[in-house]
């Protein structure tokens, strides 16, 4: 067994359907040996800091290979990270529907390690962490950001490496749940184009990627260049073209269980609609309908008339069809690594990246926010009630769609020194990144559109009274006012948001310090400042700088003036960390028999705004014979609250909020605020696994982790303040949060702030296996890759806590069909299901390869949806999700004319499985943790010169 190896001699490829197999197990793989202590390089694995000659590591890492990436047929960083069973849930991105100005929409997918949430994995890119996106997302009711897993290219990666373990005390906060690191290619020599196109089956959506590749040395050899471009296409497809996502109407849909066929709250149509809702002192509530054969209590026009009450639920307005399901992108990445050799104790690296994506999306124009309920005069030209009107819901569906741009860039220039001074390793590095979202989309102004409604002149006055298509009452509008009137109050709306991130660092390490009787001990030290910085700049007409005053009561109803969004107040904020860390490995046996060696480590860090961390790390790693290994760790760690937790003031959120009060759902305001009160959550992570190696061929690996989180960012979700609102209410208070007409009873707001809630236990295991055989009909290779949930708990806040007893007392006052929302047991709740796994087949022979394999999610529910079955009620659902790939290659050989061109072809989801279907608006399913593409076929080809 040879644990000392160089890297002159090629690793076995590590599959990242072995899941374990760490640096930990590389000692058993067979290197040749080499004698020359010259040849011997220092280096470091993942997971620690320290050089030395022996790639033994006491961590769960995950790798994935460049083979490994190639052969998974992902284009995008989204499809990659997809494709790891450890990974959660994937909240940013078009695929989970999002589409509102205050989304992080565009060209944007997230990393979330465990699923314990966005923003717990750190990420880095070669080592060093990489900039946040600029947008956030609302996650637990908080906005969180993250990394852009589709600034990097897919085409360029060298290696994809997950360390599934707590590493605060190794790489700095936001590690909880473990680390994620990019590796690009930096030594590539010659020249290579990829061109790669794949479509999905039935639907318009197409991918198309060239990658070129180019590396050489200069200065006689003393320098060397790689440099990669990658240019991507996409044309999307609306959410017209899949059964599951074309109509938000899903109570008939065929895969339903038999409780929830027919049932309303499946019916996601909206009560907003180009019908309209009006009140008048003489009419009340009243709504628009076609006269074609039904009841008229008024008559306006010959097709249309005036019914009392709200909109009827056959005239609700289907959003569906009007909506794209996958956004159209283009998307240029660049990349370039230098490197110089001074001399043989001195070396220079530098490397630059950027990424320019453009993404296109449409959806129908929205509708007034309750705020935003403003006054028709009764001298408006098209005014058919001679009295004032008040609107009360209406959609100007005929002004046309939304046409949604989101332009995102940004960039990484990074310089850096190395060296060896006797026997310590020194790096130090310095860098600055940036990134930035444009958001562009045309909007409703609602002062001009109040303004066109009442207007007197009939040419320039929009008409509202007209109703819709009586033939297509749910999805169309054939009743057009002139585009001249249109355009008189339709405006351009921006977001402009930007992120950066400045570092230097300087770590030095000594594999050998000193010498204990059994091997040389190993420490590293370093130190590292950085400066992160958050801007949200909204347009004028969103950020309250141009209110929307009604035009006839004088009076002000909303900071924003574009129909259908809330005001959000410009933000910014930044940040100072200071940290240092120490590393320290003790071997502690090390004999022919056995190995045995202890990890020691350390990290402080202090934030210029929430305060100090100090997180321990130990870790063990055992092999007390050749054919097994154990391994255990304990880490501390530490999550700052983000920049727009901090800094967030008084911003408006509009949802249809369940109202126990009046029984009934409608558009409520929930106001949330930042604190700088926040204090930062903490975080204790412990692992233990073993690795079984009976033969060379076969390998299996088990490790079971914990997670402990206390003081985690979040807020009362504005449904349960509603239900604590009640309870309080039943008993003679109320909640004070909840601000309520005293004439109606409505709800005018909520005020909300962030706050720490209380402790989450999260509980899992990983298991994998790799067993390899060498036949006369080629090399085989089967992996398996499960991991696997077992607990995922959130002990429930003070004010949750009483909602649940009151529920399960019984009390009236709370529905117990009302689900409160983040709290209790959560495990498969809304796509943490309890098991992924991953199953391959690999096999090779002379120029042919090929692999199949099976992808399992398994069964979650949906807890927005119940329903009551022999009086237990029961949570909508969602049933699992099986998928079967296959790709094949074919490398031309050395001697042939096409040397050096590699062709591949492969198809993902063959027998082209849909995604299960939950009670989501956006689109009928968890975009998060399913795919929408179907049976999916690509090709590539690629060639050396």
């Amino acid at each position: 067994m040879i644990r000392n190896k160089t890297q002159q001699n090629s690793t076995p490829r590590l599959s990242y359907m072995s899941i374990c197999l760490l640096t930990a197990i590389l000692p058993h793989t067979s290197f040749a040996n080499n004698n020359n202590e010259a040849d011997i390089e220092k280096i470091s694995v993942i997971g620690s800091n320290i050089k030395r000659t022996a790639d033994v590591g006491a961590l769960p890492v995950t790798t994935l290979t460049y083979v490994d990436i190639q052969n998974s047929g992902a284009m995008t960083g989204d499809d990659l990270i997809r494709s790891i069973p450890q990974m959660g849930q994937v909240n940013f991105g078009a695929s989970t529907g999002n589409g509102g100005v205050n989304d992080a929409r565009g060209d944007v997918s997230s990393i979330n390690l465990r699923g314990l949430g966005t923003g717990n994995t750190l990420t880095l890119l070669n080592g060093r962490r990489l900039v946040t996106h600029p947008g956030t997302q609302s996650e637990n009711f908080v906005p969180v950001s993250t990394v852009n897993s589709n600034t990097l290219p897919v085409a360029g990666l060298r290696s994809l490496q997950i360390l599934r373990d707590g590493a605060a005390a190794i790489y700095g906060s936001d590690a909880v749940a473990g680390v994620v690191n990019y590796q690009l290619k930096s030594d590539f020599e010659g020249n290579k184009i990829t061109v790669k196109h794949g479509s999905s089956q039935g639907t318009t959506l197409n991918e198309s990627t060239v990658n070129l590749f180019t590396g050489f040395n200069f200065n006689d050899n003393a320098s060397h260049f790689t440099g990669s471009m990658t240019l991507y296409d996409r044309e999307g497809m609306m959410a017209s073209e899949r059964d599951y996502s074309k109509s938000h109407d899903l109570r008939n849909f065929s895969t339903l269980p038999e409780a929830f066929i027919g049932d309303t709250q499946l019916d996601n149509r909206t009560t907003s609609t180009p019908w309209g809702d009006f009140r008048s002192d003489s009419l009340g509530l009243f709504h628009l309908s076609p006269a074609n054969g039904q009841d008229c209590e008024q008559k306006i026009t010959e097709s249309v008339c005036a019914n009392s009450e709200g909109t009827p639920r056959s005239l609700r307005f289907d959003r569906a069809p009007h909506r794209s399901l996958v956004s159209d992108v283009e998307r240029l990445n660049l990349y370039g690594h230098l490197t110089h050799e001074f001399s043989d104790e001195l070396s220079l690296f530098s490397e630059a990246i950027y990424y320019k994506a453009q993404a296109k999306r449409t959806r129908e124009q929205t509708h007034n926010l309750t705020a935003q309920r403003f006054v028709i005069s009764k001298d408006a030209a098209f005014n058919p009630f001679n009295e004032e009107i008040k609107l009360n819901r209406y959609r100007p569906l005929d002004a046309g769609p939304r046409h949604i741009t989101v332009d995102d860039t940004s960039y990484r220039i990074l310089v850096g020194l190395q060296g060896q001074t006797t026997d310590w390793d020194w790096e130090t590095a310095v860098f600055y990144s940036e990134a930035e979202t444009n958001d562009m989309a045309n909007r409703v102004q609602a002062s001009k559109f109040q303004q066109a409604i009442n207007s007197l002149n009939e040419e320039q006055a929009y008409n509202l009274f007209t109703g819709a298509d009586p033939s297509n009452p749910n999805t169309a509008d054939n009743t057009l006012n002139s585009a001249s009137v249109i355009s008189s109050f339709m405006t351009d709306v921006s977001r402009d948001s930007k992120t950066s991130l400045t570092s230097f660092d300087f770590k030095i390490s000594n594999g050998q310090l000193f010498s204990l009787p059994d091997g040389d001990a190993g420490i590293a030290m370093g130190i590292e400042y950085r400066r992160e910085t958050f801007a949200d700049d909204r347009d004028q007409l969103l950020d309250g700088s141009v209110p929307f005053i009604d035009q006839i009561t004088g009076k002000e109803l909303s900071g924003s003036d574009v129909l259908g969004s809330s005001p959000t107040p410009d933000s910014n904020g930044s940040r100072k960390v200071f940290s240092a860390y120490g590393e320290l490995l003790l071997p502690l046996i090390d004999t022919a028999d056995q190995m045995l060696e202890l990890q020691i480590a350390a990290r402080y860090e202090h934030f210029s705004d929430v305060g100090d961390a100090l997180k321990p790390k130990v870790a063990l790693f055992w092999e007390p014979a050749d054919w097994i290994s154990v391994r255990a760790s304990y880490a501390g760690g530490f999550r700052a609250p983000g920049l727009p937790q901090v800094t967030a003031e008084a911003v408006p959120r509009s949802n249809s909020i369940y109202d126990p009060i009046l029984d009934d759902s409608y558009g409520i305001s929930d106001i949330r605020s930042g604190s700088s009160d926040l204090k930062p959550e903490e975080s204790t992570n412990t692992s233990f696994g073993f690795v079984l190696e009976p033969t060379d061929s076969l390998t299996f690996t088990a490790d079971i982790w914990r997670i402990k989180q206390e003081n985690l960012v979040g807020i009362l979700p504005g449904s349960s303040h509603l239900l604590y609102d009640g309870l309080l209410r039943s008993q003679g208070s109320k909640n004070d949060a909840v601000i309520r007409d005293p004439q109606t009873q409505e709800v005018i707001h909520i005020n909300n702030t962030y706050m720490n809630l209380n402790i989450r236990q999260i509980e899992g295991v990983d298991l994998s296996f790799v067993y390899t055989l060498d036949t006369k009909w080629g090399k085989w290779e089967l992996l398996g890759n499960t991991a696997k949930l077992l607990k995922f708990e959130q002990v429930p806040d003070p004010i949750s806590a009483q909602i649940i007893a009151a529920q399960q007392a019984g009390n009236s006052a709370v529905p117990s069909d009302r689900n409160v929302t983040g709290a209790g047991d959560l495990i498969e709740q809304n796509g943490r299901p309890k098991l992924r796994a991953k199953v391959q087949l690999n096999w090779q022979k002379e120029q042919f390869s090929a692999g199949i394999n099976y992808n399992y999610t398994g069964p979650v529910t949906d807890t927005s949806t119940t329903a009551e079955v022999n009086e237990q009620m029961l949570t909508l659902p969602v049933s699992s999700f099986k998928t079967w790939n296959t790709h094949a290659s074919y490398q031309f050989a050395e001697d042939s004319q096409l040397d050096g061109t590699k062709i591949q072809v492969g198809i993902r989801n063959i027998f082209d499985a849909h995604p299960p279907i939950a009670d989501e608006l956006a689109h009928g399913y968890f975009g998060s943790l399913h795919s929408n593409r179907g049976r999916y076929i690509y090709a590539s080809v690629s060639t050396s010169f």
